[in-house]
């Protein structure tokens, strides 16, 4: 798996593992949020699915989730990283 996620010092964070170092990509921190989306999509979820489980885990409704996931998409492709 090319991408991986690590929890230190109270963030979570996306390493690119193929990475050669030059030039540098520091690794992506992203908050619990963030990181269960990321594990959502890595599983295979698609974004409806993704949007309605957070939905019933976090007691919020699914408009103010999708606007979440979406961002998260949003600063992904910012990254670089390729979302399907």
């Amino acid at each position: 798996m090319r991408y991986q996620i690590r929890h230190a010092a109270g963030l979570y964070w996306l390493l690119d593992m193929y990475q050669e170092g030059v030039p540098y990509k520091a690794p992506l921190a992203m908050n619990e949020m963030g990181a269960s989306i990321w594990e959502m999509m890595a599983g295979g979820m698609g974004t409806d699915e993704i949007i309605d489980t957070l939905a019933a885990r976090y007691q919020e409704n699914r408009e103010t989730i999708a606007h979440d996931v979406e961002q998260f998409r949003s600063r992904l492709e910012a990254y670089g990283i390729a979302v399907t």
